[in-house]
């Protein structure tokens, strides 16, 4: 049976070159491939929240936690069934599934190990023109449980599902920033509180509201100072050579670096000023 043999083909058999306006032509009805915005991360299932520098803190800040045996029970649930993590979720994802054993959730430990498994396993937060949003993606199997350990924990969360997935939504930024206590992130949260006053106070012009924030992001900034402070301290060994009252105040600052001097204040068991007093003889100290 003789096959037709289209005009380019003859024409590429003969050694001629095909008319410009005919290649012009097919060329135009070929549909051009399209790239999908965000490239191989969004192929893969990572969003532009996943890799934004705040959730990126979150899961570094998150991934630094060492475990207890009772913790890598919790996060085994998560963490090896989860997809995308980055490197040191991986390691703690490897770590946790050498434990055995069934992870119980009635202890508040462990339910906020849950939730810091929770995020590293596909968590994002932003803070945006738009407003804050927190959103935690859970393992197959996990939508019912995660719901539940929020619910538990305080937490409100809106669901929806996105691509066959439960995807469980923070939107109030009060409500983010005690997921992030909860979790363990306590470092970040003081940069998120840092960046939510000041977006606060630009959309405020009453005198008093930018009083309360201006106080609120310089307690914020003075505990981040401190804990590095009672950080260089211990480091050099200086700190082993002061008051022992000192020391404590070091203690609980490192222990809650997002709580206030009255929260310290009732800790120690001593007044505003005594716990003000002993921070200030800290960073005093770990700047010469």
């Amino acid at each position: 049976m003789h096959r037709r043999t289209s005009p380019l083909g003859r024409d590429r058999e003969r050694g001629r070159e095909a008319p410009p306006g005919i290649l012009a032509r097919r060329d135009h009805h070929r549909a051009p491939r399209r790239r999908a915005a965000g490239g191989d991360d969004l192929r893969r299932g990572v969003t532009r929240a996943d890799r934004s520098p705040l959730s990126e803190e979150v899961k570094a800040e998150l991934a630094r936690v060492r475990p207890s045996d009772c913790d890598r029970r919790v996060l085994a649930a998560l963490l090896p069934r989860a997809k995308h993590l980055g490197a040191p979720a991986r390691r703690l994802a490897h770590a946790a599934e050498l434990v055995g054993g069934r992870a119980s959730l009635r202890r508040e430990c462990c339910r906020r190990t849950y939730l810091r498994g929770l995020f590293l396993a596909g968590g994002s937060v932003s803070a945006g023109p738009s407003g804050y949003l927190l959103e935690l993606r859970p393992p197959r199997g996990e939508a019912t449980r995660s719901r539940a350990v929020l619910k538990r924990e305080g937490f409100a969360p809106r669901g929806r599902v996105r691509r066959g997935r439960q995807v469980l939504m923070l939107r109030a930024a009060d409500e983010i920033a005690s997921f992030l206590r909860h979790a363990g992130a306590g470092e970040t949260l003081l940069r998120f509180e840092t960046r939510r006053v000041s977006r606060e106070m630009r959309g405020h012009t009453n005198a008093s509201v930018n009083a309360d924030a201006a106080n609120l992001a310089r307690a914020v900034r003075a505990a981040h100072d401190q804990v590095e402070a009672v950080r260089a301290l211990a480091e050099s060994g200086r700190l082993a050579g002061m008051p022992v009252e000192v020391r404590a105040a070091a203690a609980a600052r490192l222990r809650a670096p997002e709580a206030t001097l009255s929260e310290l204040a009732v800790r120690l068991d001593t007044t505003k000023w005594v716990v003000r007093q002993r921070l200030r003889r800290i960073t005093r100290e770990a700047a010469r």
